[in-house]
């Protein structure tokens, strides 16, 4: 009888800590006061998805409107991040390498201005989003 309630017991703590896995998931963070649209500056108040992958964000740039949303989607086997170091607004981050193979992470901007990022885990790996 003992043995059931601890393995629930030990379950209900894999739960909650998520198993120490770090892929899978899904990160959504929508940040006032900034702004992101389409690739090469299209009208829109959409998404614009920016993958990571051969340890690199593709594309490097992208030009979007105020009031869209930038998706970030890791398709790469390493875990990545994305965190901004300059530019408008305020400051975002999904979390140090907290983005496993197929994790996103989104951010809306509502400033024009220009913002760059990168992947706080590979150095030189950097984008910029331009928002008009």
């Amino acid at each position: 009888m003992r043995r059931p309630i601890l393995i629930l017991a030990f379950a209900a703590t894999l739960a909650a800590t998520g198993c120490g896995s770090s892929g899978g998931g899904s990160t959504s963070a929508t940040t006032p006061g900034q702004a992101a649209g389409n690739n090469g500056g299209t009208p829109s108040g959409g998404v614009t998805k920016v993958s990571m992958h051969s340890i690199q964000f593709d594309p490097k740039t992208v030009t979007v409107k105020k009031g869209t949303t930038v998706e970030w989607v890791n398709n790469d086997s390493v875990n990545h991040d994305v965190t901004k170091r300059t530019g408008p607004g305020p400051n975002f981050s999904s979390g140090t390498g907290n983005l496993g193979s197929g994790d996103t992470y989104k951010v809306t901007f509502n400033a024009a201005g220009t913002i760059q990022y990168e992947c706080t885990v590979h150095p030189g790996m950097t984008g910029t989003i331009v928002v008009k």
